[in-house]
């Protein structure tokens, strides 16, 4: 008879466990889960860290909480500890990760508990932006977690691929993503103008508002990006093309990020001369363009999955910035 996959009851009071991941990204959702357990912001986790004499700075924990790969057991070990665990913990973590990248899957001993209806991180005030902590559904992260989203095959994934006039670093780069036609609106956390949708969503806000989230590049193919939020509070996101219920043809941020999601990988198709950094997005499920409701690029106004009008509110300005 086949081994049914099962989960165990974590007590709320207790951390999460590493031995039920069976694969990479399910052992980074564990430590994801753990980090919100722990209730500590990256830049609080990063002291923690420099405290036990550990070297772990926010960015790295950003960075490795946010890919489908396995985080390095140093990152592994800082992570645990600063989260208030000892070394005993510490050695479960590594032993669980040892065991993911050798491929031996996990022993599921315990029964399956109802499951923790999913919660999204609601959307930001109109007038400035005001970030609400939420938890996540099942403690994974502080972006939304959903699992009625078509898992259809993107492309092949790969680091470092080539992206056309953008020379990005082999594993991505921090970038702003701004209106063509209003240069100085960047696409960064918002909420539906219309009020039909209430959680945060890709929307156009001032460039000059030095406020999370920041945004990252991540190559997963020739001309293929995963565009990621990374919030000191809510951790990282990705930005998914929403396919169904009040959200259809919006764009939020999942913490479940996957490569093989082809509503959450997006094509970068360049505009204009090679090096004006001129691009329309194109989520790989479709062959729709992510454009601006109403055609406006105006502040507070949401990013819409539509057809391609060959418009300017469908091309975007990518610059890419240093760490």
């Amino acid at each position: 008879m086949t081994a049914e996959r099962k989960q165990s009851v974590v007590p709320a009071d207790q951390p999460p466990q590493p031995r039920e991941a069976g694969t990479a990204t399910e052992f980074v959702a564990a430590l994801r889960a753990l980090r919100v357990w722990s209730g500590l912001t990256f830049r609080e986790l990063e002291g923690k860290a420099t405290a036990n004499g550990d070297v772990l700075p926010s960015s790295t924990i950003a960075a490795a909480l946010g890919r489908p790969t396995l985080p390095r057991e140093q990152i592994v070990t800082a992570l645990v500890r600063a989260c208030g665990l000892d070394e005993a913990v510490v050695q479960d973590w590594l032993s669980a990760r040892r065991r993911v990248a050798m491929g031996n899957p996990p022993v599921w001993t315990e029964p399956v508990p109802a499951a923790a209806p999913p919660r999204r991180w609601p959307g930001a005030a109109r007038v400035g932006v005001v970030l609400v902590v939420v938890l996540a559904a099942l403690g994974v992260g502080g972006y939304a977690v959903f699992s009625d989203q078509a898992h259809e095959q993107a492309p092949a994934a790969g680091a470092g691929l080539p992206i056309p006039g953008l020379t990005m670093g082999t594993v991505g780069s921090w970038a702003t993503i701004r209106a063509a036609a209003a240069a100085d609106l960047c696409l960064s956390e918002g909420r539906d103008s219309t009020g039909g949708y209430e959680h945060a969503v890709a929307a156009l806000r001032p460039c000059d508002q030095a406020v999370p989230p920041r945004t990252y590049l991540r190559p997963v193919g020739t001309g293929l990006v995963q565009i990621q939020w990374h919030h000191p509070e809510h951790g990282v996101g990705c930005l998914v093309v929403r396919t169904d219920g009040a959200g259809k043809d919006l764009v939020e941020p999942w913490d479940d990020c996957s490569e093989s999601r082809s509503a959450q990988v997006f094509r970068l198709n360049p505009v204009g001369a090679p090096d004006s950094r001129r691009y329309r997005l194109q989520p790989v499920h479709s062959e729709l363009c992510i454009g601006i409701a109403g055609k406006q690029a105006v502040a507070d106004r949401e990013a819409r999955h539509g057809p391609c009008t060959g418009q300017a509110d469908q091309e975007y300005l990518i610059d890419l910035i240093a760490p």
